[in-house]
């Protein structure tokens, strides 16, 4: 019993240590963790290779914040995104695969980030992972199906990629081109552009869904 206290110091030391450097680690990582747009709608922003080794210690500081993970991701996305898929060297085939598995680290912590699934979708995608690129696409809708600010990139993404042929996700894109045409015009110019970027497969989608709509817009894009 006399050997209780002293036992019940030692545990509270060691838990004050352990939140004292779990605090200490964080505030470095909010420190070092490079703070970009929404999404990476430039590539030129947010850039990993412009922080070099600080971002590598804000992810190895903080691996139970997943907002902090999620901004490391779009930093480490940066040079894949901004590539050519089909001249990819080494160095951006090692970058994608990087930022791929930091964010699928920050989707285990929260899983509720639709702009870490649309980032998921687009580097599987330009990994040729096709299989699961219609999934993460989904939650993407699923996780927040209404955000203005995702909808130009993730319009973007649908259109060029070879999950256009999924229903269901067809389906879902639905949706944002129904807020644009009936409620937020000014977001048109990113129908606009992922109708430009589309696959021949994206931009037919695109001329069905809003002929729909605006049969007037639908011609100007042709």
């Amino acid at each position: 019993m006399k050997t209780l206290p002293d036992g019940f110091r030692i545990a509270t030391l060691l838990m004050a240590l352990m939140l004292g450097w779990f605090a200490i680690a964080t505030i470095f990582a909010e420190t070092l963790t490079p703070k970009g747009q929404y999404f990476l709608q430039n590539p030129a922003l947010g850039d990993a290779t412009s922080y070099g080794w600080l971002v590598d210690f804000a992810a190895a500081a903080a691996p139970l914040r997943g907002d902090l993970l999620a901004d490391i991701a779009m930093a480490r996305a940066a040079p894949a995104l901004r590539s050519d898929n089909a001249q990819a060297s080494s160095e951006i085939v090692t970058a994608r695969e990087r930022a791929l598995a930091t964010a699928r680290q920050s989707l285990l912590l929260s899983p509720h980030s639709s702009r870490m699934w649309l980032l998921t979708a687009m580097l599987q995608n330009r990994a040729q992972t096709r299989d699961s690129v219609a999934e993460a696409l989904k939650m993407s809708y699923l996780t927040a199906p209404a955000n203005v600010n995702l909808i130009p990139t993730r319009l973007a993404a649908v259109s060029a990629s070879p999950a256009i042929s999924d229903v269901e996700l067809r389906s879902l894109a639905r949706g944002d081109f129904r807020l644009i045409l009936t409620r937020r015009p000014d977001l048109k110019p990113a129908i606009a552009n992922a109708y430009r970027r589309g696959s021949a497969d994206g931009k037919a989608y695109i001329d069905e869904e809003v002929r729909l709509l605006d049969p007037g817009f639908a011609a100007s894009l042709r």
